[in-house]
């Protein structure tokens, strides 16, 4: 890592973090397409609505996971550079155990509020039973999905860009296998899309857990180092919070659109775009 950071030309460093998060957007955007086409394949409008609906649903828990995830690699950073390589380790363990515990509590809460939830989601009597598929598969898997943006940021601050690239090319790749096999062969619908994404996540999870433990040098997900103070807390939020509105505005905005266009017709926009894995990033 100091061979990296502190000896190696700036392009080349430039280049060596930057291409391995490119390759990971391609990596979403194809997925978007083939799950456009597999969904839309199936020539069922109320499935490919109930599945649109879960967009916001979707960007709601990814900003939920970039609070910690963008916000913790940034102070780690700034630790790093201090040279202060004890603490980003203890803050690196506090934010991963502190984003499963957010996301144990998201999915309590939005299991018990279902119903109402999917209402605001603005779905429709001819709608609901595929959104609430969907729902629960995405719902139930929330914890996969928030923590993988906890170390798959946070292990970039030690140059492990490229690791962070392979979770989440592998965990794209596996869900694109999936989508067509529980669409078409196993008759899952939306409840089956939900399934294959979930796994996709447990996958790029499990990656990224095992990159931190065997690779970073400096950080570590133990749990008796887990620890930040107040100062560390307030810092990692502030950072994470502002960054992660992009994805919350992107939640509330396509849920008004929704609402607003399902007196229209069974569809909730005229456009569909997959909701899922807009990014990993």
């Amino acid at each position: 890592m100091d061979q990296l950071f502190e000896k190696a030309p700036v392009r080349k460093v430039y280049m060596q973090l930057a291409l391995p998060v490119v390759m990971g957007m391609l990596a979403s955007m194809v997925y978007n397409l083939a799950d456009t086409f597999f969904v839309a394949k199936t020539r069922n409008a109320n499935l490919v609505a109930g599945i649109s609906l879960g967009a916001p649903l979707f960007s709601f828990l990814l900003a939920v996971g970039d609070i910690f995830g963008l916000g913790g690699s940034a102070v780690i950073s700034q630790m790093l550079g201090r040279q202060d390589k004890k603490a980003a380790a203890s803050l690196a363990s506090y934010c991963f155990y502190a984003s499963i515990v957010v996301s144990l509590v998201l999915t309590a809460l939005m299991l018990g509020f279902k119903r109402p939830i999917l209402h605001l989601l603005g779905t429709t009597p001819a709608t609901y039973q595929y959104a609430a598929g969907f729902y629960n598969m995405l719902i139930g898997g929330a914890v996969f999905i928030v923590v993988s943006l906890v170390p798959g940021n946070i292990i970039r601050t030690e140059g492990l860009a490229k690791q962070s690239m392979i979770a989440t090319i592998l965990g794209t790749v596996l869900t694109i296998i999936l989508d067509p096999i529980f669409l078409f062969v196993c008759h899952w619908g939306a409840t089956g899309v939900g399934l294959a994404n979930v796994i996709g996540y447990v996958l790029n999870t499990s990656l990224l857990v095992y990159f931190m433990q065997k690779r970073a040098k400096v950080l570590t997900l133990a749990w008796s180092q887990a620890h930040a103070t107040r100062q560390t807390l307030l810092a990692t939020i502030s950072i994470g919070i502002p960054a992660s509105l992009t994805n919350f505005m992107a939640s509330f905005g396509t849920m008004l659109l929704n609402n607003y266009l399902a007196r229209y017709g069974r569809m909730p926009s005229q456009r569909w775009v997959s909701p899922t894995r807009s990014t990993w990033l």
